[in-house]
């Protein structure tokens, strides 16, 4: 079913874990669940991507260029590329090493938007 799955995990300063799991071949989708206190059952939620050859990622990246060019202003926080990159470049640096890294340069904290930036048709 899946050649290679990976599992990262992660643990927030705040003592929140996480686990991000590729499952290359099982889904095409982004999928997301948590477990949350005072809740009895997990909270999930599921993100369709859309169909290849039509994905257009670079189109949407694009287009919140474009609003910030002529707003002068970033549409989502710079910080939150910053923790998806850098979250992103430790998992596999974890993973070449094979040891727990420690990320200082990720302690930042920014507000998100109350709209989301998410594509839409």
């Amino acid at each position: 079913m899946v050649k290679e799955p990976v599992a990262y995990r992660y643990q927030y300063r705040d003592g929140t874990r996480a686990t991000m799991l590729l499952m290359n071949g099982l889904v095409r989708d982004f999928t997301f669940a948590a477990d949350l206190r005072g809740r009895s059952e997990p909270l999930s939620t599921l993100f369709h991507l859309p169909p290849t050859p039509n994905v257009q990622y670079s189109a949407e990246l694009m287009g919140h260029a474009e609003d910030m060019f002529v707003s002068g202003k970033a549409g989502y926080p710079v910080e939150r590329t910053l923790l998806v990159s850098g979250i992103l470049a430790a998992s596999i640096e974890s993973m070449v090493k094979q040891k727990v890294l420690q990320t200082p340069h990720l302690d930042v904290e920014y507000k998100s938007t109350r709209h989301s930036t998410f594509a839409r048709s």
